[in-house]
Formats: C-alpha cells, structure tokens, sequence
C-alpha cells in the first residue's frame, strides 16, 4: 500500500466521524501526499473534502507536496489536488 492511501484512508475515517457527529465548521484532514513523515494539515469544510475526493484518482494534499505518477489539477492556498495517472 503506497502511503498516500494510508493518508487517504485515515482521512475516510476522519470524514466519517465528521458525517457522524453533523460537523459543519472546517475538519482537520490529513495531507495525502507520498511523504510518510508529513504533517501537513489541510482545514476543509466536509463538503469540500467529499468534493475534492469525489474521483478515487485524485489525492488531497498541501501545496507544493507530491505523489509520485500524479499530475496536479487543481491548486489554491490551502489544498493541492492530484490526479494519478
């Protein structure tokens, strides 16, 4: 398993809790990226994540990290968003 399905799926399980307790102020998300020693924080809306993540090819992640054979489709000041390929 590559690490950012790792991330991705605490991430699953983060969104999970959230949906469970009605959470509507920003989530603390993991960045999703291939870095195993990474930190990195992403503060997203659950609306947000669960749209970002709608394509289970594309990976949520700090901007600037990568994952190795993704391109990146989508960046802003807060969240990069890769697409393997």
């Amino acid at each position: 398993m590559q690490t950012e399905d790792v991330f991705r799926r605490a991430n699953e399980e983060i969104a999970d809790l959230a949906r469970k307790h009605s959470w509507r102020f920003p989530v603390p998300f993991l960045c999703e990226c291939a870095d195993r020693r990474c930190f990195a924080r992403l503060e997203l809306t659950l609306a947000v994540y669960e749209g970002l993540r709608a394509d289970p090819e594309r990976y949520v992640t700090a901007p600037g990290h990568e994952i190795p054979a993704a391109m990146v489709i989508e960046q802003t000041a807060t969240f990069a968003l890769a697409e393997k390929l």
